[in-house]
């Protein structure tokens, strides 16, 4: 898990872990969101460099059982067991 594991040159802004953090802050303000929005959001509120650690964001929240995907949708929702 090398991703997860900050070194020295890490910006800790566009870690995996922080925009992990601001997905699910945008999925408790937004109950479903499509892929693109949740992505056009984040990058307007942290910046454009979210995008190369996005897909990693989604991955690891999905992997901890967080995040539904909605295939018919191509949206996200937050797991019921945290809201």
């Amino acid at each position: 898990m090398s991703i997860l594991k900050p070194s020295k040159h890490t910006n800790l802004h566009y870690s995996v872990v922080n925009i992990s953090a601001n997905i699910i802050k945008v999925l408790k303000e937004n109950e479903i969101i499509k892929y693109s929005d949740l992505l056009d959001t984040l990058k307007f509120k942290i910046g454009n460099d979210v995008s190369e650690v996005f897909l990693s964001s989604l991955t690891f929240l999905y992997i901890m059982k967080k995040i539904e995907y909605i295939e018919e949708l191509d949206s996200l929702r937050l797991n019921n067991e945290i809201m």
